[in-house]
């Protein structure tokens, strides 16, 4: 499998596409040959049955063309798979690499790209690409070799008559440069269409709970706005082909009028206009593909600009990493300096204990955990990161927690106790049942805490040894979420594992072991043992004077 495929230009792509395939083009271009011989004998199998039937004399046997109509069928689909299925290789060779590139950069690199534009970019935008390499492969290859081998014929039978093809010809050339000046209207209608799904997207996830007690007028209003944008620009981009699409019919009529003029002037058959209405038959196909290569060209360059640049944007590493890397290039493994607000502040995690991090509301908590997460990851530590609104997959809870890995016996029983522990064994008695639970599309089927409890299950089975948690225990009450912390810091599984939380309850503070109390202008108030810093006289008893009360 060849790599890196979004470092080339858009015709280096398609270059070494042709040459890492060039065993399936090979014989698909074989396939053409054979098929384009079989139909150029057709128009000639037609004069001559027409010139049988006019002077009463035995036709032609049905079994010639059943023959020729099964040479046909069988070399024409081969042809067609030969060239698309390399094409469909590429499609998902691309996907899986953009996929890896963005699993590998820091999630702030795309941070402004939304989930209807990126779900554009890896299927409309790719789609377009594989649309290119196979259609346009395919039909230029159709092309040439019709041309190589229709042409000699009609001349060998009467030269002039190749003449009258040129209206045709003409037709479809004004017709493929014309559309291919779109290319700027079609990007912006995949820039369109990509913030039309993610609206509906957003719509779906975010009011769907909603939608019965509050107005949808605003909802429907930017809808409409924005689906009129994009239908003006599929409007644009398409002008040019409702234009100019009748001039290929105005072409073909004229050729075959042109035709039969010459047919007349020369005295030919009337025969011969049968086997002319066959080669222009046979012409018009290769043409009319050749036509819409200016089409696919034209729209799938513009997919592969907004491709190359989603690339560029995932392969430029930010400020923001640049100096999360310099400034902790020399540190110990669990010691972060880490830009915060006005300050830098240097945390000392301790190794395989809770660490939690306190600050008001808007303090930058949750930043703090996601950069601190981001150097670990620069630093190639595995690492787990449950945020603040998790994301659960469509599927049972059993590989929800285990991500396509294959759990043998130890890591299923490890993961039943866990279950149980964070409270989630209710929802099916049956513990094997729980496990092949469907939890649904975005977890429907499960509460906001329960979705939270399920990926904190995941992150504790993970093979990281180093968890990072955004107020897990936000969603349960007081006793429960005291159950939980004694009976996880109990399990062998969280022995050697450093978690590094953040919270606002006093109860998760009380159970953990130390304890960081940061202050947007003050950097960090306190550091030190949690169970000390709650005693009387501290900052962190002031923090949490009104919880104890």
């Amino acid at each position: 499998m060849q790599k890196e495929r979004f470092n080339q230009s858009f015709l280096g792509l398609i270059k070494s596409q042709f040459k890492e395939f060039k065993i399936y083009y090979l014989f698909g271009i074989l396939c053409l040959v054979f098929t384009h011989k079989i139909q150029s004998e057709l128009p000639f199998m037609a004069k001559e049955l027409s010139d049988k039937i006019a002077a009463n004399r035995e036709a032609l046997h049905p079994s010639r063309f059943f023959w020729f109509a099964l040479g046909i069928l069988i070399f024409r689909t081969s042809s067609r798979i030969l060239f698309f299925y390399p094409a469909r290789l590429l499609q998902s060779f691309l996907r899986s690499e953009l996929i890896e590139k963005m699993e590998n950069v820091s999630p702030t690199r795309f941070r402004l790209l939304n989930g209807g534009q990126l779900f554009q970019y890896l299927t409309g935008d790719i789609d377009q690409i594989r649309a290119l390499i196979g259609f346009v492969g395919l039909q230029g290859g159709n092309f040439i070799i019709a041309m190589i081998i229709l042409i000699p014929k009609m001349i060998a039978f009467n030269a002039h008559l190749l003449l009258a093809l040129t209206p045709m010809l003409v037709s479809f050339f004004i017709f493929t440069y014309v559309v291919s000046k779109n290319r700027i209207y079609f990007k912006k209608t995949q820039d369109m269409q990509g913030e039309v799904q993610n609206l509906i997207m957003e719509t779906y996830s975010g009011k769907r709970t909603i939608k019965n007690f509050h107005a949808e007028e605003s909802f429907t209003t930017l809808f409409s706005e924005m689906s009129l944008k994009e239908l003006y620009y599929f409007y644009r981009s398409s002008l040019g082909i409702s234009i100019t699409l009748p001039l290929i019919t105005l072409g073909i009529g004229l050729s075959l009028l042109w035709g039969a003029q010459i047919i007349k002037a020369n005295h030919l058959s009337g025969s011969t206009l049968i086997l002319f209405s066959g080669f222009i038959f046979l012409f018009m196909e290769p043409m009319g593909y050749l036509s819409w290569i200016g089409v696919v060209v034209s729209r799938s360059s513009a997919s592969w600009k907004r491709l190359k640049d989603l690339d560029v944007l995932l392969s430029t590493e930010l400020d923001s990493e640049k100096r999360l890397k310099t400034i902790n290039k020399n540190l110990d493994l669990l010691d972060f300096e880490i830009p915060f607000w006005d300050h830098d502040l240097r945390l000392n995690i301790v190794k395989s204990k809770w660490n939690v991090i306190v600050a008001k509301t808007g303090h930058g908590k949750s930043e703090l955990l996601f950069k601190m997460a981001e150097v670990l990851r620069q630093k190639s530590i595995p690492l787990s990161l449950v945020a603040q609104d998790p994301f659960i997959y469509n599927d049972t809870i059993e590989k929800n927690i285990f991500l396509g890995k294959i759990p043998n016996s130890t890591e299923i029983e490890s993961a039943k106790k866990i279950l149980k522990i964070l409270g989630l064994d209710y929802l099916e008695p049956d513990i094997e049942k729980l496990l092949a639970l469907e939890v649904g599309e975005n977890g429907k089927r499960l509460s906001g805490g329960q979705i939270k409890r399920l990926c904190l299950a995941r992150s504790i089975m993970s093979e990281a040894n180093v968890l990072f948690w955004d107020d897990p225990f936000s969603s349960v009450d007081l006793i429960l979420e005291k159950e939980i912390i004694r009976e996880l810091k109990a399990q062998s599984i969280l022995a050697n594992k450093t978690i590094i939380l953040t919270s606002h309850r006093l109860t998760t503070v009380r159970n953990s072991d130390v304890l960081f109390l940061l202050d947007r202008d003050l950097g960090i108030v306190e550091h030190g043992n949690s169970e000390q810093l709650l005693k009387s006289n501290t900052k962190t008893y002031e923090h949490f004077q009104k919880q104890m009360v």
